[in-house]
């Protein structure tokens, strides 16, 4: 009876296995993450993986014009347009801000599609001279993950309204013009 006890405890505090963990390259599968966009790429940080740098993936649709000989077809129907309207939305920047603004959404979904995954990401040196002999992984500007999903459809979207950006009197104030020597 105790060794079914001690069993049972065990088994409710293993963490969640992190789908990257088993994961194959070129695998077809299903992820469940929060969405974060940036300036050049959107990734996912899939639930039940470790928050970390070497835990994010890149998401690139399937129809997307820059892959070569890769391209999957991408299913565009209600779930997509309700995901692209939910990523879209942002809070209004500050008068003189320059930027895209802030997303007014955390939006977490299921996305399906194939998993890449590169053998590092970013810049190998020759270890003589540090010259870079070789660059790998997903990432703009520079490789900064070594798993993309090249997705073809995106289901169960939820999201949360984030709270607005604080702004201060300083960001709403004129700017004086400069003063001529």
């Amino acid at each position: 009876m105790l060794l079914v006890g001690a069993s049972l405890i065990g088994q409710t505090l293993q963490k969640p296995t992190c789908v990257l963990d088993m994961a194959k390259d070129g695998a077809f599968l299903t992820i469940r993450g929060v969405v974060f966009p940036t300036g050049h790429d959107i990734y996912i940080r899939p639930s039940g993986c470790e928050i970390s740098a070497s835990n994010r993936v890149i998401i690139v649709w399937g129809d997307d014009p820059s892959l070569n000989k890769e391209k999957l077809d991408v299913r565009r129907d209600a779930e997509f347009v309700r995901y692209d309207k939910l990523l879209g939305e942002k809070f209004p920047l500050a008068p003189n801000m320059v930027g895209v603004g802030r997303s007014r959404y955390r939006v977490t979904a299921d996305f399906e599609g194939r998993l890449d995954i590169a053998p590092y990401a970013g810049l190998t040196r020759n270890p003589k001279n540090k010259k870079p002999i070789g660059i790998a992984g997903f990432g703009h500007p520079m490789p900064f993950t070594r798993f993309r999903l090249v997705a073809r459809s995106v289901s169960n979207v939820e999201a949360t309204e984030q709270e607005p950006p604080a702004q201060s009197q300083a960001d709403h104030a004129p700017v004086a013009p400069a003063k001529k020597p």
